[in-house]
């Protein structure tokens, strides 16, 4: 009778053990830690602050961030995204190289029902594919520095390097900041050349533009990486007196340019918190809120030398983290306006 009653006793919890391990089992994975890859398109300043600023609120909010970088190649791009869907990844955030790497990214990633955030390449098309996109709109940006063009160059001639072409963000700066700048009747715009995001190339096309247009009045150079090699061109020339830079972007070291005179103008936002906004949207997105807004506009700034000091700072802090954590997201929703 003992050993029939053992026995009994011994059945009963082996039963019980086998309801409460998978009930833990599959508790831990309920509330597993999210793991989220971050793909960039190089270590540059203005690509590794986003990833500083989204590893930041990544330690906020309790993720594990992932950093890829695709070094300016499609084939690396997709690459890292295979690997992020390979990993068993939670989600992406991809800042893509151009428009047909996007599209092959994001129609990957949605293949494989990842959740994927877009820095920069918003896309009509794709939009429904990809939780959404964190940029700077180029009409706000391009409009923005072409008036202050209008208003403080007189007259001549006027071009613009421009970064990479191709994920359409370039062009969109490019279209807006002409279309302003012809405000004043004075001014000729007389061509583009691109510089890739890259200070080199940037010095080389300046070398260019003032060889082709002597009597060259201003230029808007797209980032202020490239402003200072378009700057280091002038200078080696002697027309450094003689050619208006202005850019857009208000990195730490295109204000020390502008504090020393040598970037005019230029508009201001800041990297970290794109890639904080990016991350926290798709988060929220994965953890259940699916009424994100399709297109977020970091807040942007006209910075000259008069107001150096109110540029948003690149580095991301503690308290701009947890600003930018506490933001209402259903208030920070935009219709791009290319």
């Amino acid at each position: 009778m003992k050993a029939q009653k053992a026995v009994l006793i011994l059945i009963a919890l082996v039963l019980l053990v086998g309801l409460v391990v998978p009930a833990f089992a599959g508790g831990n994975q309920e509330n597993k830690k999210l793991r989220i890859a971050y793909i960039r398109p190089t270590n540059e300043p203005y690509y590794k602050y986003g990833f500083d600023g989204a590893k930041m609120m990544a330690d906020a909010m309790g993720i594990e961030l992932f950093g890829y970088i695709s070094e300016m190649k499609p084939e690396k791009e997709l690459n890292a995204v295979e690997d992020a869907i390979t990993q068993k990844m939670d989600g992406i955030v991809l800042d893509s190289i151009s428009q047909t790497s996007i599209e092959s990214s994001v129609n990957t990633a949605f293949n494989a029902k990842v959740p994927i955030m877009m820095l920069f390449g918003y896309s009509d098309a794709l939009k429904d594919k990809m939780v959404g996109s964190v940029q700077a709109d180029p009409k706000i940006s391009g409009s923005t520095i072409g008036k202050w063009v209008a208003d403080n160059i007189p007259e001549g001639q006027v071009a613009c390097i421009m970064g990479q072409p191709g994920r359409g963000d370039a062009e969109g700066y490019r279209d807006n900041f002409v279309a302003a700048m012809k405000a004043n009747s004075k001014l000729e715009y007389v061509g583009d050349l691109p510089g890739d995001w890259n200070r080199q190339k940037a010095f080389s096309q300046m070398q260019n533009l003032i060889t082709s247009y002597p009597d060259l009045k201003a230029c808007f150079v797209q980032n202020e990486d490239m402003a200072l090699g378009a700057i280091q061109a002038l200078k080696e020339a002697g027309k450094d007196g003689q050619v208006a830079i202005v850019s857009q972007n208000g990195a730490p070291y295109g204000l020390e340019s502008i504090s020393a005179g040598g970037i005019k103008a230029t508009v201001g936002w800041s990297p970290s918190q794109e890639g904080q906004l990016a991350l926290r949207v798709l988060v929220d997105y994965i953890r259940g809120n699916k009424n994100q807004p399709k297109l977020t506009i970091t807040p942007m700034t006209v910075i000259t030398r008069a107001n150096v000091g109110a540029a948003t700072p690149w580095e991301p802090t503690a308290a701009s983290t947890q600003a930018t954590l506490k933001m209402d997201l259903s208030k920070i929703g935009h219709t791009l306006s290319q």
